[in-house]
């Protein structure tokens, strides 16, 4: 019952005040990155390696380590998905 009324107190909020729920909700571009990086690690798990997220934002060796096996692997969707989080690291705007 009390997670109900707190949706709705958040629902109420962001009704009265647009300007700060807009502020707080993650940008279409983050949340695609978001996901892409879901279906990387996943993908990865699947093949039986492991990966953190947090070394392969903060370790260049790292995230080229994992970028270069997932390009060799025999997976389509890896190779696609990987070629795409390459792209997302050497945007200027990342």
């Amino acid at each position: 019952m009390f997670s109900n009324q707190h949706e709705v107190i958040d629902m109420q909020r962001q009704i009265e005040h647009p300007s700060q729920a807009d502020s707080s909700a993650p940008r279409a571009d983050e949340r695609g990155l978001l996901l892409e990086e879901v279906n990387f690690k996943w993908l990865l798990a699947g093949m039986g390696l492991w990966i953190d997220m947090g070394r392969f934002h903060s370790e260049p060796s790292y995230a080229a380590r994992f970028l270069a096996l997932a390009e060799a692997s025999d997976s389509p969707a890896l190779h696609k998905c990987a070629a795409s989080l390459q792209g997302k690291k050497e945007s200027p705007c990342q």
